[in-house]
Order: C-alpha cells, then structure tokens, then sequence
C-alpha cells in the first residue's frame, strides 16, 4: 500500500494530465458531430476487427470439430462397405473388421524403406500386425506399438508385398514397389490371359488375413509381357498419394488369431 501511495505521488502530474485530456476528448466527442462519427468510425473498425478474429477462431474450431465428425461417418461408411463385401464373398461372421482412426505423425516416401507413425496405439486397440488403409486405399501393416503410438511399415517399402487382384476379371498377383516414385507400384504374376487395359482397376486380393478383399489400390497406368514369359509386368497408379495423407483407419481382422493359428498348423 505505501509503494502504491508513493507511485501516485510521483505521478500525480501525469495522472492529472490523463485525466483533463480524458474530460477534454469526451466533450469534443459529445459535442461535435464530425469529430464524434470519426471516433464511432476507428472505434467501431476495431470493434468489428476483434469480432471477425473471434468468429475466425470459432470457425476453426467449429471446423475442427466438423472433420472429427466427417472421419468418424467415413470410418462407420467404409467399415460398413468393407464388411458387406466380406460377407457377401465369403460368409464370415457379422462384423468381421472393425477401423481405427488415426492422424499421422510422420510419414516418409524419400527412402527405399519407408514408414509411418501413426497417434494410435495399444490404448486405442492397434496391435502389430493390424492394416492401414484410407477409401482411397493400402497404405501399410502396423509393426510396433507403444501405448499412445504405433508405426507401420509403408505400401512403399522395398520389403512389403500385398496380394492385389484385377478387379474385372479376379486374376491376382503380388504388388510391391520398386522406389522409383511414391504415386506408383509395381503388379507382377498376374497371365497374360487376364486381356488388361489401361485404367483397370487394381484392388486387395483378398487372400491374406490383414486386408480383406476389394479394398481400393489403384489403376493400370502401364503393362507389358517381357520377352519369354507368359506374364504382365505391370506399372499401377495409386488412388491415394502418400505425399499428402493427413488421417488413416487401422483396419482390423476380429478372426486373425483364429486365421493365423489355423495357417501356422497347416
């Protein structure tokens, strides 16, 4: 209280100025028009300029909360999609796959062996072994998990095959990537009988316990036979590009245990 006195007594000339500059402007305010619409003019240019961030920021989080909303109906979509398929091919139990959403936190496309960290981990359910994918397609097979964190081995990864299949005529072969570019992947084994066409589409196999059939991978950009073989060497465009994923679904298969134990004993 003393400094308080002591501050007021030092600038008691100051204050005495602010205080007749104050009463001064009021009345220049009050009492002429011109000077009084000029002041209501910048007074109400802030005003609205601290109203416009305020709906900015509320928007943003309005936003925010409007693509929360958006994943979780692409996820039930899809998850819908995903078991229906299953179901109609081949009579598994209702509900066979169920997804995970999850937002990325690095993704590298640069190397020969690229991976994925995902904001899901053994907390939210994602266990190794577990699919990644997006509508638009593959992206990848989780390898580790800590509690809150996962990472997943890429769809661009020299180390990785997916069983892929030519969606018109169900003629399947392996597909893997050969590092030259991150939109496009490599389909091998598929006869030369399967007559393929630029722009056929090229989706999940099926025959694999991680991803079930007909999820979406890409289209045929280039194909030919090489000399003294009876199959495509073909060169497929992927639906997705990985250089601007944002949010991923970890799929996974409520029969793997059951799948895998059976294919262990065989």
């Amino acid at each position: 209280m003393r400094n308080f006195i002591d501050y007021l007594i030092k600038n008691t000339s100051s204050i005495i100025y602010l205080f007749l500059i104050t009463i001064a402007l009021t009345q220049i305010f009050s009492r002429n028009y011109y000077q009084n619409s000029v002041f209501n003019l910048y007074f109400s240019e802030i005003t609205n300029s601290f109203i416009d961030e305020k709906n900015n920021i509320t928007s943003y989080l309005n936003l925010i909360e409007e693509n929360k909303r958006l994943v979780r109906e692409n996820m039930y979509l899809l998850e819908e999609s995903i078991n229906s398929n299953y179901l109609s091919l081949d009579s598994i139990q209702k509900d066979n796959f169920e997804l995970i959403p999850a937002g990325i936190i690095s993704n590298s496309i640069r190397f020969d062996k690229n991976f994925i960290t995902l904001n899901a981990g053994d907390n939210d359910g994602v266990e190794i072994d577990d699919g990644i994918i997006t509508k638009f397609g593959i992206i990848g097979i989780i390898n580790k998990t800590s509690d809150k964190f996962s990472t997943g081995i890429s769809l661009l990864n020299s180390e990785i095959k997916i069983n892929a299949m030519l969606k018109k005529t169900n003629h399947f072969g392996s597909l893997f990537w050969d590092g030259l570019s991150h939109e496009k992947v490599k389909l091998t084994d598929i006869p030369k009988s399967a007559n393929i066409s630029k722009g056929d589409t090229i989706v999940s196999g099926g025959m694999s316990y991680i991803f079930p059939k007909n999820i979406l991978i890409g289209v045929v950009d280039d194909y030919s036979i090489p000399e003294s073989t009876n199959y495509y060497d073909i060169t497929i465009r992927l639906f997705e590009d990985f250089g601007a994923i944002r949010n991923v679904f970890v799929i996974k298969n409520n029969s793997f245990d059951e799948l895998k134990s059976l294919i262990e004993n065989e």
